[in-house]
């Protein structure tokens, strides 16, 4: 038996070793792999959930800005009829002058009185109004006085109105301001629909 050289057994030992070797690169470059793997996994699923966040955020974010835009325009919406309002005011306000002399301003401004009258109660009532109606008013009280079976008089103060009148009780406790502009602020929310329905669609 031919003894083996030394160069066999280094070479001998060098192919086991590479052998081991090799086996245990392949297991690193598998675990490596598989980590990596894994590692992918965990950051598509990290990627994910940051673009469902950010999804949601963005959708939260735009439902924020609809949600201002409605208020902001129902805002503006609600100021513009609000200033329609105060312009159908001020016109019916500026044309009760030119009224006056007709016989339509005399019934409305009896109705007034005798609204008033009617509202506050009692036997004996005061009746302010403008410097303007105080011959007619004075007129209507007697009127309006012997219809009701209440003493009606004239106060000497007299109101810085378009029209209408502001009816005392005689004890003072109980008033009722039946004023032209007084009239017209309760009616606000009657025009304020009014103003909405035309607005509307049709």
């Amino acid at each position: 038996m031919t003894p083996m050289k030394l160069e066999d057994v280094l070479k001998s030992v060098i192919e086991d070793a590479l052998v081991e070797f090799r086996a245990k690169i392949r297991e690193i470059e598998e675990e490596s792999l598989r980590r990596l793997r894994e590692g992918g996994d965990e950051l598509y699923r990290q990627a994910l959930a940051a673009s469902q966040a950010i999804r949601r955020e963005s959708e939260a974010l735009r439902m924020r800005l609809i949600s201002q835009a409605m208020l902001e325009s129902r805002r503006e919406y609600l100021e513009s009829v609000e200033e329609c309002v105060n312009i159908v005011v001020k016109e019916a306000v500026s044309r009760i002058p030119s009224l006056r002399r007709g016989d339509e301003y005399r019934q409305s401004l009896k109705a007034l009185l005798r609204e008033a009258v009617e509202s506050v109660g009692g036997d004996e009532v005061v009746v302010e109004c403008s410097r303007e109606d105080q011959q007619l008013v004075n007129g209507l009280a007697k009127e309006v006085g012997k219809e009701l079976g209440v003493k009606i008089r004239l106060s000497e103060k007299f109101l810085d109105c378009v029209g209408g009148v502001r009816v005392i009780r005689g004890d003072g406790s109980a008033i009722y301001d039946n004023t032209v502009e007084a009239r017209l602020e309760r009616m606000r929310g009657e025009i304020r629909q009014e103003i909405i329905k035309q607005l509307l669609p049709s």
